[in-house]
């Protein structure tokens, strides 16, 4: 009978805290009103969130926040407190009620009594001290009942659903992905898609503002995907020259013609233009992603901090943070046949800015026996309004070599017009490849890129012009490069070493010049250091 009298009264005492605890709980929040709005994230959506609000003022709750941003957070048993990591390992925080207070990264933020609340599941804070303490500012519309929560940091989430987004694009350059079923795609004479707008003005103290506007609109145009992108600043005039607009029509069936755009193109043209085309481009190249077979390693520099995507035919392969020189290193999938690379990098203030041009992979292969030609026939911005017209046609002698051949034309060449053309491209290991162009009385050039073990990749560049050619705009005679770069992966360190021999020769002089890079972070520190 002593035992059952003992577990009696332990469970007496369990329920009369239980009582006590929502009692107080009860006596807590009766100030605040519980009720649920629409919480949208930029980059993710809108979510319902059960939160309070006392005075037009609102309180989130700390864990089911962090929870879906997927930043690590710990509860205590009765929630009076909140500890965890922000992002990074080593920016702790903790938020205490019994001391209204909030330590993160060495500082101490101090919280007014009552701007902390506690029930029975959660802890609510309220939502200014997120954007003070944790840079996740939060608007919100007492009259709406909904909240926008931005920040500058790039939320786990949100990583993850990069992720998985260049998980399932990667997969798809490999053809990892098979069909079973195919759904024919419909061409519809008109159909409106997207439109999305910016509007960004600078003040600056000195006085005077900056104003830049953009409209871009997305539509399907006799069965052709047209895009519309407009531009404005007051700090320069609205001309043709900075829109963007082309209508891309394809068709996968085709075997004679897969592929047409008209309007802005991205040409890799032999000859220099510095100006944007505007045009007509042909092609049989399917919009299907052949096998992907190897990597190229793609580096170039930005704007310190700001973050590049890096897209492989339109889609999303990677992406990566520049570093505080702004150094940025991609591995690019090399897939058969050619592709198209773009680049674009986003700002810390909402900046955007893309770049495809003058950026290519310098490896075009074919399967074995298959034919592929590109004509292309534009206009080009420049002040004479020149005329430029390319064909080329590549063929796959094997699954390891690919020969080209075509001519370019361009008619503000002063004296000879057209240039014809040879290339070839050549795999002679899974690790070594083998590329190279010559065109007729104008210019050689080669590339040889080797992979060795722990991921050392060797390239060697060479490039040749004919002495008074007046195609490409170049100051010298003959380019010798030597590019030595390894990556370094361990547990708190990434990092990148890059080495770079050159030897130019001009007319009357010869120029060496070398280059040692290193760039890395550790720890959520990020460094570079280079010496020329």
């Amino acid at each position: 009978m002593a035992g059952i009298y003992t577990w009696l009264r332990i469970i007496f005492v369990l329920i009369s805290s239980l009582v006590l605890a929502g009692e107080c709980a009860a006596q807590e929040t009766s100030e605040y009103e519980p009720t649920s709005i629409a919480l949208k994230i930029s980059q993710i959506g809108v979510v319902d969130v059960g939160v309070y609000i006392k005075d037009q003022a609102l309180y989130l709750p700390v864990t089911g926040l962090f929870s879906f941003l997927k930043i690590q957070n710990t509860p205590s048993p009765g929630y009076d407190s909140v500890t965890g990591f922000f992002i990074n390992k080593q920016a702790e925080y903790v938020i205490d009620r019994a001391l209204n207070r909030i330590q993160y990264q060495g500082k101490v933020y101090d919280v007014k009594p009552g701007d902390l609340i506690r029930t029975e599941t959660n802890l609510y804070l309220r939502s200014e001290y997120f954007g003070v303490v944790f840079g996740l500012q939060c608007v919100f519309d007492f009259y709406s009942l909904s909240a926008v929560l931005t920040t500058n940091n790039e939320l786990p989430v949100i990583r993850e659903m990069r992720i998985e987004m260049m998980r399932r694009n990667i997969s798809r350059l490999k053809d990892d992905l098979k069909a079973d079923t195919i759904i024919r795609r419909k061409y519809p004479l008109f159909h409106f898609g997207m439109a999305d707008w910016a509007f960004v003005n600078t003040q600056k103290i000195s006085g005077g503002n900056d104003i830049s506007m953009n409209l871009a609109l997305g539509s399907v145009i006799a069965g052709g995907e047209a895009n519309l992108t407009l531009n404005y600043s007051n700090n320069r005039p609205f001309t043709a020259k900075q829109q963007y607009y082309l209508w891309h029509y394809a068709n996968n069936s085709s075997s004679l013609l897969r592929q047409v755009r008209l309007g802005k193109i991205a040409v890799q043209s032999t000859s220099s233009i510095f100006s944007s085309l505007v045009g007509v481009q042909f092609t049989n190249t399917p919009t299907t992603f052949r096998r992907s077979f190897g990597t190229y390693t793609l580096s170039d520099r930005t704007e310190p901090g700001w973050i590049v995507e890096l897209y492989v035919n339109t889609v999303l392969v990677d992406y990566q943070k520049a570093d505080a020189s702004g150094f940025f290193s991609f591995e690019v999938p090399l897939v058969y046949g050619s592709s198209s690379i773009l680049l674009r990098f986003y700002g810390p203030w909402g900046e955007e800015r893309s770049r495809q041009q003058d950026i290519n992979i310098p490896f075009n292969f074919l399967p074995r026996r298959k034919l592929e030609y590109n004509a292309t026939i534009a206009m080009v911005e420049d002040s004479r309004n020149s005329i430029f017209s390319r064909l080329i046609l590549n063929y796959g002698l094997s699954n390891r070599i690919t020969v080209g051949i075509g001519a370019e034309y361009l008619s503000s060449i002063a004296g000879r017009n057209m240039i014809p053309f040879l290339s070839y491209s050549l795999r002679l290991a899974s690790n070594l490849l083998i590329s190279g162009e010559y065109a007729y009385d104008t210019r050689f050039k080669s590339i040889i890129s080797y992979t060795l073990p722990m991921n050392l990749h060797v390239e060697l560049n060479y490039t040749s012009f004919r002495k008074n050619q007046r195609v490409v705009v170049a100051n010298f005679l003959e380019d010798r490069k030597l590019v030595i770069s390894m990556p370094i992966h361990k547990s708190h360190l990434s990092s990148l070493i890059r080495l770079t021999l050159d030897q130019m020769f001009f007319q009357q002089s010869k120029n060496y010049s070398g280059e040692l890079l290193f760039t890395g972070s550790a720890y959520g520190i990020s460094a570079n250091i280079t010496t020329l």
